[in-house]
């Protein structure tokens, strides 16, 4: 099996984004690909775009159709592929490799029939945020797991599987979470997969995160929303809108900051700081320990394993969410980056990407993790390091930037134990 890979876009009227989501295609490294483009007839120049590409097309066409989900059943019509994934226009993949890490780090992947993966949410305000999906299937009983677009299908069961588009006037745009739940119904096989697939805009049609839920809701449980469904979707409303407030912004300033970085680090207890970390989400396994005078940001983000120690000023900045694993030793004054600034962005979009450590790791004293690095297995990070990109297990990374000086002895047993009281 070759794994080629069916990409559908479909477009109407959107000259500004289209050219960046063809691209984006195009840049994929994963060689066995085709690519289908619906266009629904447009008028403001997205036709003489699509045409410049066509000779690289395995099919196109434009002309009227009866709406977004009409389009994606008239692609899959002619998709020759042995998966299919919809990229709509304005969104991207994420890397030039998605695809291509999407496939390779699929487990048994001939006996998948969907395969996931995350996302990058992409806001005017937010910038890039890292959206993962979830391991936990079960979770579809009651709300989706992941994006549609980040996730690949057998082309032989989405023939079978086609939007139900006499639905729409009931489930709106989210016939997509309508097709994957019955898919998960029938006992599909899903897998999730090492790779951020799809960046996505947050303008795009289904941008209403209330609605989004009514009709999910409404979708797993086959029938129209109870009263005290619709008073939990009133409730959400509220929340919603009242996070967008200033008084909301001063209360998380006062607990994220000066509760997290200004009290609790100064706690000489650890019994109790641990306790306060907990209670604000910081997730931290067994016999770990965190020294005082460590800085947190975005504390739900950050997940700490058993037996790991975290040295006195350290920098942990989960806005893009960070993953540490056990008897991971972290030397004092590391910084781990997991947000930051596109620098070749014209409004200095933010860009919040994961950072997973795994275990045995040892980072030196004054190193720096930037985001969207993987730190494999065992690795050693020198004092005063730079790691820009992924460390492959039991690797010694040195210098500015980081590259390999050494390997490290694979048979690790030990435990860090660093725990010491008023420390």
């Amino acid at each position: 099996m070759n794994n080629k890979v069916s990409v559908i876009t479909v477009v109407y009227n959107n000259a500004t984004a289209i050219r960046q989501t063809m691209d984006s295609f195009f840049a994929q490294t994963w060689a066995e690909k085709e690519y289908i483009v619906i266009d629904g007839g447009s008028t403001d120049g997205t036709v003489d775009i699509i045409r410049e590409y066509s000779d690289r097309l395995a099919y196109w066409c434009s002309e009227p159709d009866e709406g977004l989900y009409h389009a994606m059943n008239k692609g899959i019509a002619h998709c020759n592929g042995d998966w299919i994934i919809v990229l709509n226009s304005g969104d991207l993949f994420a890397f030039p490799n998605s695809l291509e890490r999407a496939i390779v780090n699929t487990p048994d992947i001939d006996r998948v029939d969907v395969i996931y993966g995350d996302s990058i949410e992409r806001g005017k305000e937010t910038g890039d945020v890292y959206c993962p999906a979830s391991d936990d299937l079960s979770r579809m009983d009651y709300e989706p797991i992941f994006r549609h677009g980040s996730s690949l299908y057998r082309a032989d069961l989405l023939r079978n599987h086609l939007f139900q588009t006499d639905k729409i006037d009931k489930y709106g745009f989210a016939l997509d979470w309508l097709q994957i739940h019955d898919l998960y119904k029938e006992g599909r096989r899903f897998q999730r997969t090492d790779a951020i697939i799809e960046l996505f805009e947050t303008d795009g049609i289904s941008n209403n995160p209330v609605l989004s839920r009514q009709y999910n809701k409404m979708i797993c449980q086959g029938k129209s929303l109870s009263f005290a469904d619709r008073l939990s979707l009133l409730k959400e409303r509220f929340v919603t809108s009242f996070k967008k407030s200033t008084c909301y912004h001063w209360i998380a300033g006062f607990m994220l900051e000066y509760v997290v970085n200004d009290v609790v680090p100064h706690i000489s207890f650890w019994s109790i700081r641990r306790a306060m970390l907990k209670r604000m989400k910081l997730t931290i396994g067994k016999g770990s320990f965190v020294m005082k005078d460590v800085y947190f940001m975005s504390l739900p983000k950050i997940s700490i394993g058993s037996h790991s120690h975290i040295n006195k000023g350290c920098l942990l900045d989960g806005r893009g969410s960070i993953t540490i694993g056990d008897n991971v030793s972290v030397s004092f004054g590391a910084k781990i980056l997991s947000g930051g600034h596109d620098h070749q962005s014209e409004c200095f979009r933010g860009s919040f990407l994961p950072v997973r450590i795994e275990d045995y790791v040892w980072i030196g004293a004054n190193a720096t993790i930037l985001k969207n690095v993987r730190i494999g297995k065992g690795a050693v990070i020198c004092a005063g390091a730079v790691v820009t990109k992924d460390v492959e297990p039991y690797a010694i990374i040195g210098g500015v930037p980081g590259k390999k000086i050494g390997e490290r002895n694979r048979n690790l047993k030990y435990e860090c134990d660093g725990y010491m009281p008023f420390t």
